[in-house]
């Protein structure tokens, strides 16, 4: 049965986080057929709808792009020509069967169509008794969409949301769909992409590349990931001085220098910062998070309903605050924190009930710069300056990721990138500060890049010289590969990648 394809009369769209407002000719929603269960016949003729997508696009000399969650501040996903909504696909296949070259267990492989959200999988999983290894502090995009921007979260021991991804079914032309993995790591067996009918390609530069594709290498119809065991997650929110000892465990996550809060002698598995740039006499609020594979006596369940929840970052803070206020101001946001934002001990859940925003919409303004440990007080320290002089009205959140295989993730930096986020009221206040804080990052020697999904004004010349020559011939090199014609390139960029001269 064909999937349901409704054209929606809507010609302007909005994103989540309301940055931006985006004209276009067509939006369309597409449901499977059969939304009440898995089927892979199902799938497979959702495949041939989204093709048919592609061909009319391509008649009409249209772009094309897929829609996740629309949680990006960039206009990564935004397109003048057909926006294409893929949050009804969310069909859900466990345990394929595995390559034979596949050293891992099969029931720690899950296949997701784009559509699923993280908040969806986080459900399904902890009922199979499975967790993902990390996300984003909330948990609203699509799984297509988290990876294509390369949203990270803030474990010690993994990657950003696409390192765990291990397969990509992707549909790129009105007469082709491809199964992309590593030639280097195998992992399902071959029956199964021929029975999607799908061409597969094992090619590390070529899935490199798409795996943080920003919507460019085609409609992303179905992701492979690696899952692990379920496990629990023992965490602890402490305001604490920035003494020398904690400053370097901001550079060198280092924490012989601070008792952490929490048991002794265990290594974090999760350690962000929430600083507020504004009320820094009284210290900065560290949260940390420990591994378990189950709770520990004595500990208590994550709280429901409150504003602000355990695993808030900086981002979810601002958007809480500025949905409650009409303007946030510097007194009123360090007022709210002492109300919302507080402490709080051995409280346990697992990674889904910690990590669970899903709403939190806002007049937020967000960014993230990435940059390599041993250069993070520096950075720090010159966007402190720079709000000592030009005060904005928000906050900063400093998160941890290993450094990413994709070509293009911006969570590059080795042996360890830190992200610096910088969130605030969406104000012009919040802008012009942003952009001090870019140029002088821009006049320094530290080695940066820039989150994908959130705001930033890189152009290509940027481009190339933050993420390297090599990096974005070899990511472009693979889309010409994917999309060998012109009039496929073009369908599927939009003017985000032309302004970064990745199109």
């Amino acid at each position: 049965m064909p999937p349901v394809i409704h054209e929606s009369s809507q010609k302007r769209w909005q994103n989540w986080h309301q940055s931006y407002t985006q004209k276009l000719e067509l939006l369309v929603d597409v449901w499977n057929a059969d939304a009440s269960q898995s089927t892979v016949p199902g799938y497979i003729d959702t495949t041939v709808g989204l093709q048919g997508l592609i061909q009319r696009a391509l008649t009409e000399r249209l772009e094309i792009r897929g829609l996740g969650g629309g949680w990006s501040f960039s206009k990564a996903p935004a397109t003048s020509g057909i926006l294409v909504n893929t949050r009804p696909l969310n069909y859900l296949f466990p345990a394929p069967r595995t390559h034979p070259d596949h050293p891992g267990r099969r029931e720690d492989l899950l296949f997701a169509q784009s559509g699923v959200s993280v908040a969806e999988l986080n459900h399904f999983l902890k009922k199979a008794g499975k967790s993902l290894t990390t996300s984003g502090a909330s948990n609203g995009q699509t799984i297509a969409g988290a990876i294509g921007t390369g949203t990270h979260g803030s474990s010690l021991e993994t990657g950003a949301m696409q390192d765990f991804v291990v397969g990509l079914h992707v549909v790129v032309s009105p007469d082709r769909h491809v199964w992309l993995e590593r030639a280097s790591a195998p992992v399902i067996h071959d029956e199964i992409p021929q029975k999607l009918g799908a061409e597969l390609i094992r090619d590390d530069a070529l899935f490199n590349a798409a795996l943080v594709g920003l919507g460019g290498f085609g409609l992303v119809h179905g992701v492979l990931m690696e899952v692990v065991d379920l496990y629990y997650l023992q965490a602890y929110r402490q305001r604490m001085p920035l003494t020398e000892g904690l400053w370097r465990a901001f550079d060198q996550l280092d924490f012989s220098g601070i008792t952490l809060p929490g048991p002794q002698g265990l290594k974090p598995y999760h350690f962000t910062a929430v600083i507020n740039p504004n009320d820094m006499d009284r210290g900065v609020f560290v949260t940390v998070m420990y591994k378990h594979a189950r709770c520990p006596e004595g500990s208590t369940p994550p709280s429901p309903g409150s504003k602000l929840t355990q695993g808030d970052s900086a981002l979810e803070i601002v958007g809480v605050l500025t949905d409650m206020v009409s303007e946030l101001t510097i007194p009123l946001l360090s007022r709210l924190m002492d109300r919302f934002y507080t402490e709080y001990e051995n409280v346990c859940g697992t990674h889904g009930e910690l990590f669970t925003d899903t709403t939190t919409r806002g007049k937020a303004w967000g960014s993230a710069v990435g940059v390599p440990l041993g250069r993070v007080r520096e950075t720090v320290e010159l966007a402190l300056a720079i709000n000592r002089t030009h005060a904005f009205p928000g906050l900063f959140g400093v998160r941890y990721a290993l450094p990413s295989k994709a070509t293009l993730a911006f969570t590059q930096h080795a042996p360890m990138t830190c992200i610096l986020d910088i969130d605030g009221a969406s104000s012009t206040r919040t802008k012009s500060y942003n952009r001090r804080v870019w140029q002088r990052l821009a006049e320094s020697s530290i080695p940066h890049t820039y989150h994908w999904g959130k705001l930033h004004e890189l152009d290509g010349p940027a481009v190339r010289g933050l993420y390297g020559e090599a990096r974005v011939n070899a990511w472009l090199e693979a889309r010409r590969a994917l999309l060998p014609t012109p009039e496929l390139r073009a369908a599927f960029a939009n003017d985000y990648l032309r302004g970064l001269e990745l199109e």
